[in-house]
């Protein structure tokens, strides 16, 4: 049975974990000018930042960019020698699907806004309806998954009344 002090206790001396705030998501990037035109271009984002140098865990030289995405939030792409996307396209199933980074904006209008940001840059997308809202799904130019959406009570990050009963549900067999 699952409780939900159990995940703030988690630490080996019993001292409550303090929250924390995404710094940053990493990706692979193929192309640095391709992924730099995306998300400058396409998504808006600022550079924050960019670093190259040698990594010691992959022996190979690397640069490191990142794009600001909120203040203090970035979205940072690795470029590595012999780095190369998977041979063969991402199937369109449920388990890759899943691998995606989800970017809130403001409001429906904010989105609707998105949708014609898109088009403009020719982007493809897919929308999906969760609950009210709509949401986006892109790819960018390393096949990552993005989701544009509003939050709502339905959303991944709005969800915390009854969460633990459903997860117990779904532990339990539940579907």
């Amino acid at each position: 049975m699952l409780d939900s002090t159990h995940a703030v206790e988690a630490t080996a001396s019993g001292t409550p974990v303090t929250p924390v705030a995404i710094d940053h998501v990493a990706y692979p990037s193929y192309d640095a000018t391709l992924t730099h035109r995306f998300y400058v271009d396409v998504m808006g984002f600022t550079l924050a930042g960019a670093q190259a140098g040698m990594s010691r865990l992959w022996g190979k030289p690397y640069l490191l960019v990142s794009y600001q995405i909120a203040p203090g939030e970035a979205l940072a792409f690795f470029n590595c020698d012999g780095l190369a996307p998977e041979p063969h396209p991402h199937p369109d199933t449920p388990a890759t699907q899943i691998h995606h980074l989800a970017l809130r904006v403001r409001d429906r209008e904010a989105l609707d806004r998105w949708k014609t940001r898109l088009g403009a840059h020719d982007v493809r997308f897919a929308i999906e309806r969760h609950g009210d809202g709509e949401h986006l799904y892109l790819l960018d130019p390393n096949d990552i998954m993005l989701e544009l959406c509003v939050q709502t009570p339905e959303s991944a990050a709005g969800q915390s009344q009854g969460a633990l009963d459903t997860l117990q549900r779904w532990i339990d067999g539940v579907r």
